[in-house]
């Protein structure tokens, strides 16, 4: 519908000591011409039908089927790591500051949502005036007059087109939206902990394979000198063995400073000071069993983060709606009750007493255009904020995808190198009883224990490959951990 353009002006002083309802009736004829001016903003947009649609009715990757549980941090069955969750939520800074991001959002709905309201106002003025006179003539002295005003002031904005309502909507889509992004900080937060606990156990336990290897180095080292004072050996073979023990030593040296630092990054993350000295597990646990993906189009809905993506293009249509409504006729009420007397006794005189009621309309003619300008940039942040919606969707289910794809390789994987380390521990075994029996030297079974403890640390990077990935599947799928 075309905006019409009025020539601005304003009824003043509509009644003056009458009652408000006489001026009220008088503004009737005003609205009806006004609501017949109102324009429509279109079709609310339906970005999750539209984004459903893509979504395919089940995962490329084959997944188990059932519902996506909540409660995933208790499935690892560890204590411990229940509690540092917990910990982390009390007191990590950055979900500290998602918190107070979802108060200033809830306080600037109130805000908005105040403007509905009429504004109602207590005023006191003074007032001295002074001025020079005499009884006789020739005679001069000041005199001085003291006047007192209180006054009660009522304005109130009728909302003929929605403005203040689309803006109170659209500011409260907005703190829904931050209330979901902080429900989505708290499970990424869950997740890191979960991550960063399994990282700190791979890192113990990976420094302290190390550090075996640096003991079988120095064990070949010392052979290898008691075989060159036989001349068994060449200095080759022992600059060989001295560059491979520090090598190792080197080695274990890093993977104690990678352990400290995965320490400390947990640390952070619980909001405590990063020392280094919180205490880790000796092993890290199993993998649960595989969980059931649900649907695609279900993490349109349970993914807090893509929740928020949709409540933000629900805002944006609102503050189009607003911005079309700033183009038509504003429409004010004011009122305003008070006295005037050079007595406080006689405030409430009834003489003394005067009402005022007034009735306005502005309707812009000119304004360079900007009221456009800001409904063609409402319009633009509406398109902005549904391809970021659709974005945040096509990211989640490749985020399942990939977690999904990841599960499967890893597993397989993990299957692999636990043959490969049983087969090497078997090997050195046999080694062992070898040497024991003088059909082999020492040499050949620290080579082969060499092997045995690189399959290991192999086995173990996957295992916490593993477990990461299981919390990465979780948070992709958008169970509460919970």
């Amino acid at each position: 519908m075309r905006h019409l353009r009025f020539v601005a002006f304003s009824l003043k002083n509509l009644a003056l000591r009458v009652p408000q309802q006489r001026a009220v009736y008088r503004l009737g004829p005003l609205l009806s011409v006004a609501i017949l001016l109102g324009c429509s903003a279109g079709p609310e947009p339906k970005p999750q039908s539209d984004v459903a649609g893509m979504a395919p009715p089940s995962w490329s990757t084959s997944a188990n089927s059932g519902v996506v549980q909540s409660g995933w941090i208790s499935e690892f069955g560890d204590m411990q790591l229940v509690q540092l969750v917990n910990q982390a939520l009390a007191n990590n800074p950055d979900l500290a500051v998602s918190a107070a991001h979802l108060d200033l959002a809830m306080a600037s709905a109130k805000k908005a949502g105040a403007a509905l309201a009429p504004n109602l106002d207590l005023g006191v003025a003074g007032d001295k005036t002074s001025y020079f006179g005499g009884q006789t003539p020739g005679s001069l002295r000041q005199n001085d007059v003291t006047s007192f005003g209180p006054s009660l002031d009522l304005s109130w904005e009728l909302d003929v087109w929605g403005r203040i309502r689309s803006e109170h909507r659209g500011v409260e889509e907005q703190a829904q939206a931050s209330a979901d992004d902080l429900e989505a900080a708290r499970h990424s937060l869950a997740a890191q902990v979960a991550k960063a606990w399994f990282a700190a156990i791979e890192a113990k336990l990976q420094k302290d394979l190390a550090n075996e290897f640096v003991v079988n180095y120095q064990k070949t080292l010392d052979i290898v000198q008691a075989r060159l004072t036989n001349g068994a050996v060449t200095q080759q073979d022992l600059s060989t063995a001295q560059g491979d023990l520090a090598n190792a030593q080197q080695n274990a040296e890093a993977n104690t400073t990678a352990y400290t630092e995965a320490v400390r990054s947990l640390e952070v993350l619980l909001g405590q000071y990063p020392g280094g000295a919180l205490d880790v597990a000796q092993t890290l646990q199993a993998v649960p069993p595989p969980i059931p993906a649900g649907l695609p189009s279900e993490i349109l809905e349970r993914r807090p983060d893509v929740r928020a993506a949709e409540r933000e293009v629900a805002a944006a249509y609102q503050f189009v709606k607003e911005a079309q409504a700033a183009k038509l006729p504003r429409i004010a009420l004011t009122s305003s009750i008070g006295s005037s007397s050079n007595s406080l006794a006689s405030l409430v005189d009834p003489k003394n007493i005067a009402a005022n009621f007034a009735g306005n309309l502005l309707a812009p003619i000119f304004d360079g255009g900007a009221r456009q300008a800001d409904l063609d940039s409402a319009t633009a942040q509406q398109k902005v904020a549904y391809n970021k919606y659709r974005k945040v969707a096509l990211v989640a289910f490749q985020e399942v995808e990939n977690a999904l794809t990841q599960e499967a390789s890893l597993t397989q994987r993990e299957n692999n190198l636990t043959v490969a380390s049983q087969k090497y521990t078997e090997a050195r075994e046999i080694a062992e009883t070898r040497y024991k029996q003088g059909e082999t030297d020492l040499t050949s079974v620290l080579t082969v224990e060499r092997q045995e403890l690189q399959s290991r640390s192999t086995l173990l990077q996957v295992k916490s490959e593993r477990l990461q990935e299981r919390v990465n599947l979780h948070l992709a799928l958008g169970g509460d951990f919970q």
